[in-house]
């Protein structure tokens, strides 16, 4: 993640944005249609790229700061 630019990260924090949504709307369609939830394994994972992404960007801005 480190060789990624700024743009690629933006691009990735979108993208996994988009899935998040997705993935919350069809959470709500399974639990309105089955009456119970299903696992929250999908989001999870999307959650931790986000804060991977997230976390970068701050390893970079303070490493910037340092230099």
């Amino acid at each position: 993640m480190a060789a990624l630019t700024e743009e690629e990260l933006t691009l990735m924090e979108k993208l996994l944005g988009e899935a998040l949504s997705k993935e919350i709307e069809q959470d709500k369609t399974w639990q309105n249609k089955n009456g119970y939830s299903r696992p929250f394994q999908k989001q999870r994972k999307i959650l931790n790229c986000l804060n991977a992404i997230k976390s970068q960007r701050n390893m970079r801005k303070i490493s910037a700061a340092k230099w």
